[in-house]
């Protein structure tokens, strides 16, 4: 088979699946959705497991082998994605910072492999490149781009790391693939929330697993955010939705979700949504409210398509880069840490007031994640 006919009939898609986060699962239902649109895809398969956005033939993972790290369960997710490389047109990576580490027993080495002996290319899409986690990382990771044809990339910054890799491949300066979500859904309709005349509705993702930060100060960002919460439902007409976007059982958001719903209890009706619910039930929830508080990026990101007027605590360059982008209002932006209650409350009541807006435009955003597809060797007209 050739590295551009009908190369992307049955692609396996590799990413960072199978953590029940939502914003990753997000990335699966735009694959399912994009690439038989604008690549032919007759068969794409998922290196994950069951979601209920996707239909069982999609996916090809037990939810068993993501739920530890321990030796055994890895080898046998490697195992796993080795089986389904046998029946793949190509490899994709689909969405997310799957390039900053990279270990010398990656799996990314036998993908790379399988490419080299099968003559059947890799390719990614709504990817960041760095930044590196350690200069062994970034070592390993040029080698494996020596392999992969087709990058399209989510930020600028990763177009000059791709440069300075010496990649020799087609790289494509494009979007988030979440752009595409509203197409990819339908722009389902929202929730039936009963709402209360003349209060507001606020929705609200926190951060329950932080690497880059020590659990004291995690702890303590934690709690000025859920002080300025309670404050803010306190004196304002306000309910409160709940966005648990990761149920991973040692990754996820469901304890720190679980202190906010006690800090509110008694004070406001309270809804809760997980990861487990769907992308679609995700969607939905996020639609109905009126205001949202976001730590998970893609949280914020989800209340920019939908329109929901939001803040996003920027514990990530990759959240301070996506704020940048959007040109997210400066009355609407959080510091790195939040440690004062108040300046948390004082955000969200401006929230409520204020008329700005994001200066991009959603069309735009939808432009530059359509582009990953596009711009592809193997992408095909579309009427």
């Amino acid at each position: 088979m050739s590295r551009n006919q009908h190369a992307a009939r049955k692609p396996l898609v590799v990413g960072y699946y199978g953590m029940r986060n939502v914003g990753d699962n997000a990335f699966c239902v735009i694959l399912d959705w994009a690439l038989p649109r604008y690549w032919g895809a007759e068969e794409p398969v998922f290196a994950a497991p069951p979601m209920v956005d996707l239909p069982a033939n999609r996916v090809g993972m037990s939810q068993g082998l993501f739920e530890s790290l321990d030796p055994v369960r890895r080898a046998g997710k490697l195992l796993n994605k080795a089986s389904l490389l046998g029946g793949a047109s190509m490899l994709l990576f689909g969405g997310g910072s799957v390039f900053r580490d990279m270990g010398p027993f990656s799996e990314k080495k036998v993908f790379a492999a399988w490419s080299r002996v099968s003559r059947r290319p890799i390719a990614a899409v709504g990817v960041s490149v760095g930044p590196f986690v350690s200069a062994g990382a970034q070592q390993r990771l040029a080698e494996v781009f020596q392999h992969i044809d087709y990058v399209g990339v989510r930020d600028a910054a990763s177009v000059d790391r791709l440069r300075d890799l010496g990649y020799p491949g087609i790289a494509v300066p494009a979007g988030d693939l979440a752009g595409l979500l509203p197409e990819a859904l339908g722009d389902v309709a929202p929730a039936p929330v009963p709402r209360t005349p003349g209060r507001a509705r606020l929705g609200v993702t926190l951060l329950g697993s932080d690497t880059d930060l020590a659990e004291p100060e995690q702890r303590r960002r934690e709690e000025a955010l859920i002080a300025g919460i309670r404050s803010f439902v306190d004196t304002e007409p306000v309910d409160v939705t709940i966005l648990v976007f990761n149920t991973h059982p040692t990754k996820g958001d469901v304890a720190c979700s679980d202190r906010l719903r006690a800090a509110l209890q008694g004070r406001c009706d309270i809804r809760t949504v997980t990861a487990d619910d769907g992308v679609r039930a995700m969607w939905s929830e996020m639609r109905a409210c009126d205001i949202g508080l976001h730590m998970r990026m893609h949280g914020g990101i989800f209340a920019y398509l939908t329109g929901v007027p939001f803040t996003l605590v920027p514990y990530h360059r990759k959240c301070a880069d996506f704020l940048t982008e959007i040109g997210q209002p400066m009355g609407r932006r959080l510091p790195v840490r939040p440690d004062d209650p108040y300046e948390v409350h004082k955000v969200l009541s401006g929230l409520l007031t204020s008329t700005e807006r994001p200066l991009l435009d959603l069309t735009e955003f939808a432009h530059r994640a359509r582009l990953n597809f596009t711009q592809a060797p193997w992408a095909r007209p579309v009427a």
